[in-house]
């Protein structure tokens, strides 16, 4: 039986890939995910990797136009937050990504805990639903050490708008 010490978190991993942007961030936020001791990644429900039939919608955008796809992704999406332990989503409070809100809203009504990791140097305002929906907030530099065994909801000092 493994302890609290050693007991690796199944996450659903949150994030924007739309732009350069994002997808820097997303990919710093995998890194530090990979280190931490108390996430297994390798379980861990990362969306762009379970598009429903293996789609890759970068590759054939036409996809998104497709209801069948549409129904698929989400209901995998969905699937993924209810198998996981906490929802950990990358958010960039400039650019909120609606997607990521609904993902959000739904793993706070179904009580899986969220944790939402900011860039180190972000100081922007957070939308008042969003804010006190997320259990604890990090910045990516916290994020290859926490311990998501011994999470506690913690109030973060952002102005909401």
């Amino acid at each position: 039986m493994e302890t609290k010490m050693t007991k690796k978190n199944i996450l659903y991993f949150a994030c924007s890939w739309f732009s350069t942007q994002e997808k820097e961030f997303m990919e710093k936020g995998q890194q530090a995910l990979k280190q931490n001791p108390t996430v297994d990644w390798e379980n861990t429900f990362r969306p762009l990797e379970h598009q429903y039939h293996n789609i890759d919608v970068s590759q054939h955008p036409e996809a998104l136009a497709d209801p069948a796809w549409q129904m698929g992704t989400f209901r995998n999406d969905l699937f993924g937050i209810d198998c996981a332990d906490f929802v950990c989503g990358l958010f960039l409070p400039k650019k909120p990504d609606s997607g990521m809100a609904f993902e959000y809203g739904y793993a706070y009504a179904t009580h899986t805990p969220i944790v939402s990791v900011i860039p180190d140097d972000d100081q922007s305002e957070i939308n008042l639903m969003l804010l006190p929906s997320v259990t604890r907030y990090l910045y990516l530099s916290e994020l290859a050490t926490f311990d998501f065994n011994q999470i506690e909801f913690d109030l973060f000092s952002a102005t909401a708008f």
